[in-house]
């Protein structure tokens, strides 16, 4: 007999999660807009914002589920640890699902296990980020919402007049209006995927991370995996995952960390308890491992998985490539059929690149990217497709009467 399932989140990158979980069991859907490519594989839908847990409970009541899980987005985790709580149904805990989605409670774990931390600070108002910003002599700091998500409201400030000018910005993006100050810090950046099961845990693959040259974007324009850094160095971030994950006490799901190396110290960014966004989870660590995640985060949710999965480590490079559509309307678009033909491309949001679209004029974050995944045998392999790519794909996006092409980097 089937068993029911509830997914939460409907955007782009829940829907491979969506997918495996329909082939041997029935989806009910938690999400505040569900477009028509869920539609071949849920049962039933609850309309909410998925940061409602009572909403989202009651339903899950009603629809006597066997599990409930998520993936690729922060704003979902705490519901599903709430409500598999509450049900007695296989999760994380609901505490867990606070450490994992505030910074601010990821620092002060981090310093009760003697894990480094960039100085901090976690502040209600401009003042005190400013106060902050004068103890540590005038020095670059950067601001960041508590518990948001995409890189929204993140901004890096180099004067006391730059933390006036963004803070509020910042401010609204954090659910409790608070807002952690930090140094800025600058050096050589690592995304990490780990997997826990049974209370045990492990690393999955690691690389790095390139971002787009646009002021205060804070967004990828493409993580790649393996790492090209040294031996030493990716033993050693690694080495610090472990070090966090295993103080925080994840016991089962997919984790996602981000790092910066800084002065030869290694700090975490954030770490997450599911997988990495624009389908790291999904298809980078299938493409290196061989691992399935989709039914592994579905077996745990049901209490179905016996045991960790076992690595195939594979000699594919590979990553997502980003780009942004610049702002105004798209008259044309081109190569999008041509670029997902490519044999070396996998999952796409190519979807959304459409003739007629609005882009609107405002600062841009994660969530404004599309992006693809692109395999090869090489790094250099690697670029040659992207660039390949980039000369495939075109738009014609025009605002007060100039034409603009997409944007990589």
């Amino acid at each position: 007999m089937n068993k029911k399932i509830a997914i939460v989140g409907a955007g782009d990158f829940q829907l491979p999660l969506v997918q495996e979980a329909s082939k041997d069991n029935e989806v009910v859907l938690i999400a505040p807009v569900i477009d028509e490519r869920f539609e071949p594989y849920i049962q039933e839908r609850c309309l909410i914002d998925v940061r409602d847990q009572e909403a989202a409970l009651a339903f899950c009541q009603e629809q006597k589920i066997d599990g409930i899980i998520t993936d690729q987005t922060d704003i979902s985790v705490r519901t599903v640890a709430y409500v598999a709580e509450k049900i007695g149904l296989p999760g994380i805990g609901y505490e867990k699902g606070l450490l994992f989605t505030d910074k601010s409670r990821m620092r002060e774990e981090m310093m009760k296990a003697g894990i480094p931390c960039l100085p901090n600070r976690t502040v209600e108002n401009m003042e005190d980020a400013v106060a902050f910003f004068k103890q540590h002599q005038n020095k670059p700091i950067i601001i960041k919402p508590l518990d948001s998500q995409g890189s929204r409201g993140i901004y890096s400030c180099h004067s006391e007049d730059e933390i006036r000018e963004h803070y509020h910005e910042s401010e609204k993006f954090s659910s409790t209006g608070e807002v952690i100050v930090e140094k800025l810090a600058t050096g050589k950046e690592f995304f990490v995927e780990g997997m826990a099961y049974d209370g045990k845990f492990q690393n999955l693959i690691i690389g790095d991370t390139h971002y787009f040259n646009i002021e205060n974007a804070y967004a990828a324009e493409s993580r790649r995996t393996p790492s090209m850094e040294s031996p030493e160095l990716v033993q050693r971030v690694l080495q610090r995952n472990r070090e966090i994950i295993e103080a925080f006490g994840l016991k089962q799901g997919i984790s996602h960390s981000e790092f910066i190396v800084d002065d030869d110290e290694i700090y975490l960014l954030e770490t997450a308890a599911r997988g990495g966004g624009v389908y790291i989870s999904s298809d980078l660590i299938s493409l290196r491992t061989g691992i399935n995640v989709e039914k592994f985060l579905v077996n745990i949710a049901l209490g179905e998985q016996s045991g960790m999965p076992e690595i195939q480590e594979s000699r594919k490079f590979c990553g997502y490539k980003a780009f942004y559509v610049p702002f105004g309307k798209v008259k044309k678009v081109s190569g999008v059929e041509a670029v997902e033909n490519l044999p070396y491309v996998h999952r796409t949001q190519l979807m959304n690149l459409k003739e007629g679209m609005i882009v609107p004029v405002e600062k841009l974050n994660k969530t404004n990217r599309l992006a693809l995944i692109v395999e090869a045998s090489s790094q250099e392999e690697w670029l040659e497709r992207v660039q390949f790519i980039e000369n495939t794909l075109h738009v014609e996006s025009e605002h007060d009467g100039v034409v603009r092409d997409l944007v990589w980097e």
